[in-house]
C-alpha cells in the first residue's frame, strides 16, 4: 500500500507540474463534462466518446474485483497501472488541445518530443495507445480472476494464491535423477556464457543442446539446472518432457500443480497450459516478483511444431532444449550447443569412474582395456554406462570383460559396435527380465508407474507375465527382474515415486533385437497390462465420467501403444492387433470424447479402425467396428456435422440389429445417440421418435432380466430437451421432474449428466420467459460441471456462461451480461478453429449487449463484433444470409451446449 501511495503521489505531481498554471486551475475546477462547453467544441465533442470507451474497461475491472473475496497484489498492480494510464491520457489531451509542447511519458519516463498533427489527431493516437495498454492490463486481471471465479457464483479461495505462486522457490527435476554425472565442464561453461550472470537478464534467452541420442544431453541439462538452483542463480527451475503433445500437456499440468497456480487441477491440461504460459509472461515483470528468476528445460524435443504451443511467450526467463534435431538451435532457440561423444581418453576415464570400486589389481592393464573399449564405443556415454553395468554384474575385471567381449562371434556380423554391445547385453538377460524390458519398450519412456505391473498380479494374463506377482522371496519376481535391468543400466527407478524410466535408444535397440514374432508377443503382453488397469465403460451407464482421473493416469501409455502399433504395421504387414488392443483404444476413445480432446479422438479412431481390420472376421470384429463408428459419430456431432453423425449412428444401429443375441443396452444407447444427433440437426420430430425407440429398447432389456427398473435419467433428460424444441413445454417439465431428482440422488454423483439436466431446465425456463429462474439453473449447470474438477475450457462450460449472460441480457442486466459473455469467449476463443459457430454466437450476443448499453456507436465496436461473428458463422455455413438473430447461430451448435 505504501508503494502504491508513493507512486501515485509522484504521478499526480508529475502531471500537475507538466501543465500550465491556468490549465491546472481549470482542470481542478471541472466537475462534469458540461464545464467544457466553452472549450474547443470540435475536439471536445469527440473526447467523451473516447473516455466512454476507455471507461468500459475500468467498469469491467471493477466487476472482476467485486467477485473476488481477496484482491491479490497482481490485481492491485493492474489497477494502479490503469489509473496511471487514465491520468496520463487526460494530461496529454489537455496539452494537445492547448498545443503545449511536450507531454509526459507513462510511468515517469522521459518526455516526448513535440509531435505534429491537429489536436484531435494527436489525442486519437494517444487514445489508441492507451486503449491498447488498458486492454493488456485488463487481460491480466481477467485471467487471474477468471481462473479463480469463472462465474459470480464460484468464489476464489481466501488466500493470496497469486503471490504464493510468485514467491515460491521450486525445483522440478525429471522423475529419475542423474546420480553419477561425469565431466562436461566445457558444456557448462558454454551454457553459463549464454544463460548465466554475464548474459543480460532483461530478455528471454534460450539454447538447444543437440547431439546424437545417448551422448548425455538430458543428464547435462538436469545436472546443470540442479547446480544452478543450489547456487541460487534461479528461484524456479522446471522440467518438461517434450517428446509428444500428450507428454508436454502432462508436464505443464505437473508444473501448474507444483507452483500451486490458482485454478490448477490434475486433469485440466488445456487450462493448466494457459496458466503456466501466463506465469511465464508475468513472472519477472511484476513489481511483486520482478526478481523471480526461472529456467525451464524441454527434454527430448523432436520437432518445433510439437514444441511451439508450449514454448514460453515471455520477454523474461531462460529455456534449454535437449534434442537430436539440430534445427531447433535456430528456431525456436536463440543459441545452439552441440553435445558430442567423448574422445577415447575421456570415455575411458568415465568407465573407470563408474567402476571405481570394481577395478582389477593390474591398474595398467585396466587402464589400457578401458581405453580400448572406449575407442570401440566412440566415447558414447550411454553405451559406456551400459558396458559398466555388464562388467559389474558379471564381477569381471575390465581386461577380462574386454577379452570375452572381443571373442563374441556376433560382433563380427553386427552392423556397428553399438549393435554388438546391445546384442551382447540383451542375450545375457533371463526370461523375466527380457519380457519386462520388452513391455517397457512399448510404454511412454519417462513416467512408467510401477503399479502398472503390480496391478497385473490380480489379473489372468499369459504365463510370460507371471513374474508380476511381486514376491520378494522369489527369484523370478518382478523385483528380481527390475534389479537385473537397473544393474545393467538398461532402466532407472525412483524409489520415492516408484516410477520407472527407460532411454529411448534402449527401447529402439531392444525392438530391433527382437524378431517379428517376439515383437508381436511383447506388444501383446504390454497391451494386456495396460488393458488390465484402464477403466472400462460401465454398460449400465455408458459413460466414464466418474473415473476420469484413472483414465488420465494411463492415457499417455495408451497413446504410445497406438503409435507403436502404427510403426510395427509399417514395418510388417503381418503384424496383428489383439481384440484387447482394439477394445483398449475404444475405452480410451470414450474418455477422449467426454474430455473434448477431439484431435486425439479422431486420430485414435482412425488407428483403431486399421487395427480392427487385422482381426479375424466375426461378431467381436463387428462389435468393435460399431464402437469406433459410434465415437466417430460423437466426434462429428461435437464439431457440428450432425448429418455425418446421423449416418454413422444408423450404420452402428444396423450392426447392432444383426447381433445374436441382441444387446439391448447398446441398442438403447445408439438410438439415444440418434435422438440427440437429430436434435442437433434440427429434425426434432425424428429426434423424438428415436428417443421413444431408446426407451422401448430399455424396457425390453429390463423385461428380459425380470426387473422393473425405470428408464435411465439421462435418456429422460435428452427427451425433455427434444420436447422443448417441439414446444411441448409441459411434457418437458414432467420429464425433468423425474430425471433431475434421480440424478441428484445417484451414488456416486454423475456430475456431468446432472449438469446437462440443469442446462435443459434453464433452456425450458428461458422459453417460458422465466429469465431469472433460467439464469439460476444455468448457474447450477455450470457449478455441477465444475464439481467434477474438470476443465473450464470444455465447450459445455463456455455454453453455460453464454446462457447466463444471455439470461442477464433478457432481464436488462447489461453489465452482467457483458461480463459473462466475455468469460464465455475465453472458452470459445480456445476452440474457434474447430468450433467457429460457438465463438460467432458469443461475438453476436456481445454486440447486442454493447448496443443495449448505449455503447459508443461511433467507435463501431459492436459493428466490428457483428462483422466478426458473420465471418466465423460462414466458416461453418458459407451460404448463410441472415446473421442478425440468435437462432442463426444456435441452430448450428451441438445440442448439449446449444
Amino acid at each position: 500500500e505504501l508503494f502504491f501511495s508513493s507512486q501515485w503521489t509522484t504521478a499526480i505531481e508529475r502531471s500537475k507540474t507538466s501543465l500550465d498554471p491556468d490549465d491546472l486551475e481549470t482542470v481542478e475546477s471541472f466537475r462534469s463534462w458540461n464545464n467544457l462547453a466553452a472549450e474547443d467544441l470540435e475536439t471536445l465533442g469527440k473526447i467523451p466518446r473516447m473516455v466512454k470507451s476507455l471507461a468500459l474497461k475500468a467498469e469491467a475491472f471493477n466487476g472482476y474485483c467485486n467477485e473476488a473475496q481477496v484482491v491479490s497484489n497482481p490485481v492491485k498492480e493492474a489497477c494502479f497501472d490503469m489509473q496511471i494510464l487514465f491520468t496520463d491520457f487526460f494530461t496529454a489531451s489537455i496539452k494537445y488541445i492547448h498545443g503545449a509542447g511536450e507531454v509526459p511519458r507513462h510511468h515517469g519516463g522521459s518526455s516526448h518530443r513535440q509531435e505534429s498533427g491537429s489536436p484531435f489527431q494527436l489525442i486519437e493516437r494517444r487514445y489508441t495507445t492507451t486503449n491498447h495498454e488498458l486492454g493488456e492490463a485488463l487481460t491480466r486481471v481477467e485471467k487471474l480472476v477468471r481462473i479463480n471465479s469463472p462465474t459470480r457464483v464460484r468464489s476464489p479461495p481466501s488466500t493470496d494464491a497469486n503471490i504464493t505462486a510468485s514467491n515460491l522457490r521450486c525445483l522440478l527435476l525429471p522423475h529419475i535423477k542423474t546420480t553419477r554425472f561425469f565431466d562436461r565442464v566445457d558444456v557448462f561453461e558454454k551454457l553459463d556464457q549464454i544463460l548465466g550472470p554475464t548474459a543480460k537478464r532483461t530478455s528471454f534467452r534460450s539454447v538447444a543442446l543437440h547431439g546424437l541420442g545417448g551422448v548425455g544431453k538430458s543428464a547435462i541439462a538436469s545436472t546443470y539446472i540442479k547446480k544452478k538452483f543450489d547456487e541460487n542463480d534461479y528461484d524456479v527451475v522446471l522440467w518438461v518432457c517434450g517428446e509428444t503433445p500428450s507428454s508436454l500437456r502432462q508436464s505443464f499440468t505437473d508444473i501448474a500443480m507444483r507452483l500451486k497456480l490458482p485454478g490448477a487441477q490434475p486433469q485440466t491440461h488445456d487450462e493448466n497450459t494457459i496458466l503456466v504460459q501466463d506465469w511465464f509472461q508475468s513472472t519477472g515483470k511484476s513489481k511483486f516478483c520482478k526478481d523471480r528468476r526461472w529456467l525451464v528445460v524441454y527434454d527430448n524435443v523432436e520437432s518445433a511444431a510439437t514444441l511451439m504451443p508450449y514454448w514460453p511467450e515471455s520477454s523474461q526467463g531462460r529455456a534449454i532444449i535437449t534434442t537430436r534435431n539440430h534445427s531447433l538451435a535456430f528456431e525456436p532457440a536463440s543459441f545452439g550447443v552441440e553435445v558430442t561423444s567423448w574422445d577415447a581418453q575421456t570415455g575411458s576415464q568415465f568407465l573407470l569412474f563408474l567402476l571405481k570400486k570394481s577395478i582389477g589389481r593390474d591398474l595398467e592393464a585396466e587402464d589400457s582395456s578401458a581405453l580400448a573399449l572406449s575407442e570401440r564405443l566412440s566415447g558414447h556415454a550411454l553405451a559406456i554406462s551400459h558396458m559398466a553395468g555388464l562388467i559389474y554384474d558379471g564381477e569381471f575385471s575390465i581386461q577380462e570383460f574386454m577379452t570375452m567381449y572381443l571373442k563374441n562371434p556376433r560382433r563380427a556380423h553386427a552392423a556397428n559396435e553399438f549393435t554388438a554391445l546391445w546384442d551382447f547385453s540383451f542375450k545375457s538377460l533371463d526370461k523375466n527380465s527380457l519380457f519386462l524390458l520388452g513391455v517397457l519398450s512399448y510404454l511412454m519412456p519417462d513416467t512408467i508407474p510401477q503399479e502398472l505391473f503390480e496391478a497385473g498380479a490380480n489379473q489372468e494374463f499369459s504365463e510370460d507375465l507371471d513374474f508380476c506377482s511381486d514376491d520378494f522371496s522369489q527369484a523370478n519376481s518382478l523385483s528380481a527382474a527390475l534389479r537385473r535391468l537397473i544393474t545393467l543400466a538398461l532402466i532407472k527407478r525412483d524409489r520415492d515415486t516408484r516410477v520407472l524410466s527407460i532411454h529411448r535408444m534402449v527401447q529402439t535397440q531392444f525392438k530391433h533385437f527382437l524378431s517379428l514374432e517376439q515383437r508381436q508377443k511383447v506388444f501383446n503382453n504390454t497391451v494386456a497390462l495396460v488393458y488390465g488397469v484402464f477403466p472400462r465403460e460401465d454398460t449400465a451407464k455408458g459413460q466414464l465420467y466418474e473415473v476420469w482421473e484413472t483414465c488420465n493416469r494411463y492415457l499417455q501409455h495408451v497413446l504410445n501403444l497406438k503409435d507403436c502399433f502404427m510403426e510395427e504395421v509399417k514395418m510388417s504387414k503381418n503384424f496383428k492387433a489383439l481384440w484387447q488392443f482394439c477394445d483398449l483404444l475404444a475405452q480410451c476413445q470414450r474418455y477422449l470424447y467426454e474430455a473434448n480432446a477431439l484431435t486425439d479422438l479422431e486420430n485414435l479412431c482412425d488407428v483403431n479402425m486399421v487395427a480392427v481390420e487385422t482381426l479375424e472376421d466375426g461378431h467381436r470384429k463387428d462389435d468393435l467396428k460399431a464402437s469406433i463408428m459410434s465415437h466417430q459419430a460423437n466426434l462429428a456431432e461435437s464439431l457440428g456435422d450432425a448429418e455425418k453423425a446421423i449416418d454413422l449412428n444408423k450404420r452402428v444401429y444396423e450392426i447392432r440389429l444383426q447381433e445374436k443375441p441382441m444387446k439391448q443396452a447398446l441398442l438403447c444407447y445408439v438410438t439415444n445417440n440418434l435422438g440427440y444427433c437429430h436434435n442437433t440437426a434440427n429434425d426434432h420430430k425424428s429426434s423424438l421418435e428415436w428417443f421413444q425407440r431408446s426407451r422401448d429398447w430399455w424396457a425390453a432389456l429390463v423385461e428380459s432380466q425380470g426387473e422393473t427398473q425405470g428408464c435411465p435419467p439421462f435418456i429422460l433428460k435428452n427427451t425433455a430437451r427434444c420436447m422443448v424444441y417441439l414446444n411441448d413445454l409441459k411434457g418437458a417439465e414432467e420429464m425433468l421432474n423425474i430425471s433431475i431428482p434421480q440424478l441428484k440422488n445417484a451414488k456416486p454423483l454423475n456430475w456431468a449428466m446432472l449438469a446437462y439436466a440443469y442446462f435443459v431446465q434453464g433452456t425450458l425456463e428461458r422459453r417460458q420467459c422465466k429469465f431469472e429462474s433460467a439464469e439460476a439453473h444455468f448457474i447450477e449447470a455450470q457449478n455441477s460441471w465444475l464439481e467434477g474438477d474438470q476443465t473450464r475450457l470444455h465447450p459445455f462450460n463456455g455454453g453455460c456462461m453464454y446462457k447466463i449472460g444471455a439470461c442477464c441480457l433478457d432481464q436488462g442486466k447489461v453489465e452482467a451480461a457483458i461480463k459473462h459473455i466475455r468469460d464465455s469467449m475465453e472458452v470459445t476463443k480456445f476452440h474457434r478453429k474447430s468450433m467457429p459457430v460457438e465463438h460467432a454466437r458469443n461475438l453476436f450476443k456481445l454486440s447486442e449487449a454493447l448496443l443495449q448499453d448505449n455503447h459508443d456507436s461511433s467507435s463501431g465496436e459492436w459493428e466490428n463484433l457483428r462483422d466478426e461473428a458473420e465471418i466465423y458463422l460462414k466458416r461453418r455455413k458459407p451460404g448463410v444470409v441472415a446473421c442478425d438473430m440468435e437462432n442463426a447461430y444456435d441452430n448450428l451448435i451441438p445440442i448439449f451446449w446449444r
